[in-house]
């Protein structure tokens, strides 16, 4: 069993706490967890321990669009033009369409603004500021900047960005007629039975983990969970929340492996099996970057172990986080960390994540 190789990861990693969860088809086979959901008020993690889940979300808010596409005869090769309203553009091809597809592969071009955070999405996001697409996407928008488009043309190179899943949502919005919050917990969070939500103040569970930094050889406070609801972004109007679907849901990881069983279960209760076949279908690969080298729509494609797997990763104040999964072989697993000292391996993942993949197929996935 896996409990002794995933307490040893976590001791070696000095991880603060952790929740695992392994699944092989359909049911789950362990539910682990280590250290300690928030240190100073001094609580257990279990794996129904609640946390920021970080860019897995992304993953969530694609089965909702993709619910869109399904029921409203929205393409994914649709112009994002078409639903917002007005023209939207990278300036330095002003006749390439940036397509729905695009975003979910993040090849649009559009990006999060410089990397220190001084412009474009990177400056408004985490904020509650009166800033609406217009204002980022359009030349001559309050909050526009040329950094906010590559180079390159839309369609061609994978740029890693957050604001590609905002402006998703959007679309969603703009589409449905209803907030993407309440419209991902009616598709999504019920039908599963989840304690779900991108709006912190929702989750029923109590048990929401303090986030750490690592510092030195122990870790500092990144974020709590009365930060989290205090912080909690305000409503916008519809077709302008952008800010939070990229990383900010808050699950536990026994719930989050019942997401994972969807992709598993051909769709079932949310997609058609079509639809999962899309979504699991290459539709990037290029040269590494970071973790990344295949993708499908919104969804990472990992072949760097004996068995290629599915899903996403998550790193954000201190979080390390992966939903993973293979539908051939029936199997998934769901991983979270709160904080602790990691290592960066040539594949791009830490080495925490590679070594609770690598012993979970050696546990789970078929043999060779």
């Amino acid at each position: 069993m896996m409990k002794e190789k995933f307490n040893e990861i976590c001791l070696n990693s000095k991880l603060v706490g952790a929740s695992c969860v392994m699944m092989k088809r359909g049911v789950i086979q362990e539910a682990m967890a280590y250290g300690s959901s928030s240190l100073e008020e001094k609580r257990l993690a279990t794996p129904y321990t609640v946390y920021r889940i970080a860019s897995i979300s992304k993953t969530v808010m694609a089965l909702a669009l993709m619910k869109v596409v399904e029921d409203y005869h929205v393409m994914i090769e649709d112009d994002i033009s078409i639903y917002f309203g007005f023209l939207i553009r990278n300036p330095n091809y002003p006749s390439v369409p940036i397509t729905i597809k695009m975003l979910l592969t993040q090849t649009s071009s559009i990006t999060d603004g410089k990397e220190d955070e001084s412009t474009g999405y990177n400056l408004v996001n985490g904020t509650n500021q009166d800033v609406f697409l217009k204002d980022l996407l359009l030349p001559g928008g309050s909050r526009f900047v040329s950094e906010t488009f590559d180079s390159h043309q839309p369609g061609t190179t994978f740029i890693y960005a957050n604001f590609n899943c905002g402006i998703l949502s959007c679309l969603i919005e703009k589409v449905t007629g209803v907030l993407f919050t309440e419209y991902v917990k009616d598709i999504v969070f019920k039908p599963l039975g989840l304690d779900a939500s991108y709006r912190p103040s929702d989750i029923v569970n109590s048990d929401i983990a303090t986030l750490y930094y690592p510092e030195g050889d122990g870790v500092r406070i990144a974020r709590t969970a009365d930060s989290f609801i205090k912080n909690e972004y305000k409503i916008f109007p519809l077709g302008e929340n952008y800010r939070g679907p990229a990383g900010g849901l808050f699950i536990n990881m026994v719930d989050l492996s019942r997401i994972a069983s969807v992709f598993l279960n051909q769709g079932k209760p949310i997609l058609k099996k079509e639809t999962i076949e899309l979504m699991l279908k290459v539709h990037w690969k290029g040269p590494r970057n970071g973790s990344y080298q295949a993708k499908g729509l919104q969804m990472v494609i990992l072949d760097d172990f004996k068995t290629r797997l599915y899903g996403h990763f998550g790193d954000a104040y201190g979080v390390k986080s992966f939903m993973l999964f293979n539908p051939v072989e029936e199997i998934a697993i769901t991983f979270i960390t709160n904080g602790g000292h990691y290592r960066y391996q040539k594949s791009g993942i830490c080495d925490v994540h590679e070594q609770m993949i690598q012993g979970f197929l050696d546990q789970y996935g078929d043999p060779q």
